[in-house]
């Protein structure tokens, strides 16, 4: 009789309090999914799987199988849910009509220590799919994947460092086939959130929006996953990611396929609202900015698979839609980093094969309440590969401080672009002025400080190294550095108009300095030099030189502790004026 009772009891704790079934021996309750695809199954599974979250204890396992379910599933803290196996395309979720979230849509939730591996959860392939061409609203906007959220009130106000407050803490998503099947916005949202793994997934066709995209988090790990056909960026760092104490890894990822659904989107809302329609050149890795700060970019993969060699889809789809001639109003740029600071890119390959490449790089200044200028930043050992491609390298307003590291780096960099460069000057980078209109006031931006070194390019196509593209017809570049750069293996260091101070890579062997001065074409200046210290006391007597394309100096400085700096006088007719720049030696 007691037995009975017993069983009786269990039978009914089945029932009541999630539907599962956990083996006195097992460390993960296995849960007894259904599979199918009727609106009862349905139910019965969203609620075998909510209350186990709800009520879990230990790690809740996913057994092998598809089993789909209705409505939203919530996560709570402190849950950890798996896989049958290490492959995660043996256990399947299938969500019809609401995200995985940790959000109840009832405030901001708190989620701590939430584990998601080795299964996959994909959105129901038969959900509606927005099409540009056929539809004028983007009905279901919801994520795949959704940690933490940014309310609606704060996302239309534009950054603001006070919205910064984390709400979710020790994610990881590991080892997961996360599939939007091009539903919806993104694939894997993460926001307000810290210390979050993302590791060894696949992630694959977001709706409109990005494969992976981060807003107000730190500690940030993207590790060794496969992102493909995103409808926007691939990896996107929205606003306000990273801190010193709390970087931004990006690493070892494949990123395949971007850009494909949301540039029409795009361009038809910009239509729809009677505006000019603008470029969307969102990259594979990307910054949107602003104030994402302390981040590191390596060893990362950027290429097209379906879409090599071919043109943007929805560029076709633009001009049979709207009767525009060669549409060019979405293209690829494999990294963007606008409105970034404090940032490497390294040892990553970058392979944009399509008559609509636009850049392999591109850093900007953001302005969002406020601003960020790109500056500390360093691209060293990268692949870049091309056929065509417009403009390889392009900086908008980077800014920099009165040191050397705080400027923008391209070093140790190969470039092969075995197309043309469509653009009158060839210019393998362009660096522009931007506007931004800042307390009512219109402020205009350039680039403080540019070194250019050591970089290996390949081209019959590349005529200039570096070039300023200006708006008020003034420099672009205040101080740029050149040396050691070759084109197709011989010594190369052409330059374009708009550059201010463009000196050659110095060099110190047994206590003298030797360099040069380089004018671009649109400096009529005479320039004098003189090495002082950081208290400007004079090392060297000022040195004239004579303009001409390179004038080469040789100083002989007596040293002292204090850092050296290479003070540079430039004169038009009675006007001259004097600016520090840091003594880079090698």
């Amino acid at each position: 009789m007691k037995n009975k009772i017993l069983l009786l009891l269990g039978f009914a704790m089945v029932l009541i309090g999630g539907l599962f079934l956990q083996s006195n021996q097992a460390k993960a309750a296995v849960l007894n999914l259904k599979p199918g695809v009727t609106p009862e199954i349905r139910i019965y599974n969203t609620q075998v799987l909510q209350n186990a979250i709800n009520q879990s204890k230990t790690a809740i396992t996913i057994p092998k199988g598809n089993f789909e379910v209705t409505g939203s599933i919530i996560l709570k803290s402190n849950v950890t849910i798996l896989g049958a196996s290490t492959n995660p395309a043996d256990s399947k979720i299938t969500l019809n009509n609401g995200p995985m979230t940790t959000e109840t849509g009832k405030g901001i939730t708190t989620v701590n220590n939430l584990n998601l591996r080795n299964f996959t959860l994909q959105y129901n392939p038969t959900m509606p799919k927005y099409d540009f061409t056929k539809h004028n609203i983007h009905v279901y906007q919801n994520n795949l994947l959704e940690i933490g959220s940014v309310p609606k009130a704060e996302s239309t106000a534009n950054y603001n460092a006070a919205y910064k407050k984390i709400t979710k803490s020790n994610i990881t998503v590991q080892n997961m086939i996360l599939n939007a099947n091009q539903v919806g916005s993104s694939v894997l949202s993460v926001a307000k959130a810290t210390n979050v793994k993302i590791a060894n997934n696949q992630i694959l066709n977001s709706g409109l929006q990005g494969g992976i995209t981060a807003s107000y988090t730190d500690g940030l790990q993207i590790d060794g996953n496969t992102v493909k056909n995103s409808g926007r960026s691939g990896i996107s760092l929205y606003q306000g990611n990273g801190s010193a104490k709390s970087p931004i890894y990006i690493r070892n990822n494949k990123v395949i396929d971007w850009m494909e659904r949301y540039g029409g989107y795009h361009y038809n809302a910009a239509k729809a609202n009677k505006v000019a329609p603008d470029m969307m050149l969102d990259g594979g890795i990307d910054s949107y900015g602003p104030a994402n700060n302390y981040v590191s970019v390596t060893g990362n993969n950027v290429s097209l698979q379906n879409n090599n060699n071919k043109r943007i889809a929805d560029n076709q789809k633009i001009e049979q839609k709207w009767g525009v001639k060669n549409a060019q109003y979405v293209g690829y740029t494999g990294i963007r980093g606008s409105g970034i600071a404090h940032a490497t890119y390294q040892n990553n390959v970058v392979t944009i094969n399509s008559p609509d490449a636009i850049s392999f790089m591109t850093f900007n200044l953001r302005l969002r309440n406020t601003y960020t200028a790109p500056k500390y930043i360093l691209v060293e050992n990268n692949k870049f590969t091309s056929q065509k491609i417009s403009f390889p390298i392009r900086i908008f307003g980077g800014a920099s401080e009165n040191t050397l590291a705080s400027g923008i780096t391209i070093r140790k960099n190969t470039f092969t672009i075995n197309g043309d460069i469509p653009t009158y000057y060839k210019t393998l980078i362009d660096v522009r002025e931007k506007t931004e209109t800042i307390g009512g006031k219109l402020t205009y931006f350039g680039t403080s400080l540019l070194t250019v070194t050591g970089n290996k390019i390949n081209s019959k196509n590349v005529k200039q190294l570096v070039a300023g593209t200006p708006i008020r017809k003034l420099p672009v570049v205040n101080t740029l550095y050149l040396g050691q750069n070759t084109l197709n293996t011989k010594p190369f260091q052409n330059i374009g108009g708009y550059l201010d101070s463009v000196i050659q890579l110095p060099s110190y062997k047994k206590g003298v300095i030797t360099g040069g001065i380089m004018w671009s074409f649109t400096d009529q200046s005479t320039k004098t030099i003189q090495l002082k210290d950081s208290a400007g006391k004079a090392l060297t007597k000022p040195l004239t030189l004579k303009k001409g394309a390179l004038a080469n100096f040789t100083l002989k400085p007596t040293y002292s502790a204090k850092p050296k700096l290479l003070w540079i006088t430039s004169k038009v007719g009675k006007t001259a004026v004097t600016k520090k720049v840091p003594l880079y030696l090698f």
